[in-house]
């Protein structure tokens, strides 16, 4: 996020365990996996894909919407 509060830099990775996918959301300034925004595991790498694309979109909407909120 830079000072005036506008950008936010999310990114996902989704890989493979012994039996499981895992997804997980954070963002630039700590990418390490000990701590992120989001996390979850599923059945498919299609499920793990979907998941953190929609924890993405639902960032930004809140973050979009703060942002108005602030603004008014």
């Amino acid at each position: 996020m830079n000072e005036l509060g506008i950008d936010i830099h999310l990114h996902a990775r989704v890989f493979r365990t012994a039996d499981e996918w895992y997804a997980d959301v954070d963002d630039e300034q700590d990418p390490q996996p000990d701590d992120p925004f989001w996390c979850g595991s599923y059945t498919s790498q299609r499920a793990a894909i979907d998941a953190a694309c929609e924890r993405i979109a639902a960032l930004h909407l809140a973050h979009t919407k703060r942002l108005s909120e602030q603004a008014s």
